[in-house]
């Protein structure tokens, strides 16, 4: 990977509507979900440093993940970036709407609107645009332990990190997995269910320590 081509600035069109559209700027990132001018498709365009972070949302307040990605996202802060997740204030996504007002994006569906993080939000109609944001856009993702929703946005991360050998003219993605996440993609492999190429690029983690080392200067 060329020094500075992870943060180029990218445009990524995926199937399904927006409800209400999204902007953040910040000192060394921008970012914009927005309807397409193509039918049935959205857009997600962004350059410098955008990290989605994924966990479960009904994470316990004080468990170690909370305080991890709390962590990243206080690095992410320090170092001029945006931080994507799903949108909610409870679990892992607590952390990110602790971020600065601005500077924080969640995706969220419209049932969920009552839930959400103060700032901007992007509200989508499916799932599938919400998986799509969350795992094939930002430069940088992230995965914490979760449910099934996060184990959805791992699967989509690692096929679209893949594609990547396929399409070199798709920008580069770093993928972040806890450890937590080993026991059962291995458990996939094994069974052949998963090629083992398919995790070949993933970078495990059981800290933000970890993670934070390994994020490249804008």
């Amino acid at each position: 990977m060329k020094k500075g081509q992870l943060y180029l600035k990218k445009k990524r069109r995926f199937f399904g509507g927006l409800l209400q559209e999204a902007e953040a700027t910040a000192p060394n990132a921008w970012l914009a979900i927005h309807c397409s001018s193509k039918d049935l498709l959205s857009t997600y365009e962004s350059s410098g440093l955008v990290v989605s972070i994924n966990g479960g949302g009904s994470t316990d307040a004080g468990h170690p993940d909370v305080d991890q990605a709390r962590a990243v996202v206080a690095a992410v802060m320090e170092r001029g970036g945006i931080v994507l997740s799903g949108g909610r204030t409870t679990g892992v996504m607590a952390a990110s709407a602790e971020a600065p007002k601005g500077r924080a994006v969640g995706v969220i569906f419209p049932e969920l609107r009552s839930e959400s993080q103060e700032g901007p939000v992007a509200i989508v109609n499916s799932p599938t645009s919400r998986t799509e944001l969350l795992a094939t856009c930002a430069p940088i993702v992230i995965v914490f332990r979760g449910g099934i929703g996060t184990f959805s946005v791992l699967l989509r991360a690692m096929i679209h990190q893949k594609n990547f050998h396929y399409h070199p003219e798709q920008p580069p993605q770093l993928l972040f997995v806890n450890d937590y996440w080993v026991g059962l993609l291995t458990t996939m492999v094994n069974m052949g269910a998963v090629p083992a190429d398919f995790i070949s690029g993933i970078v495990f983690f059981h800290d933000a320590a970890a993670i934070i080392k390994r994020i490249p200067a804008v």
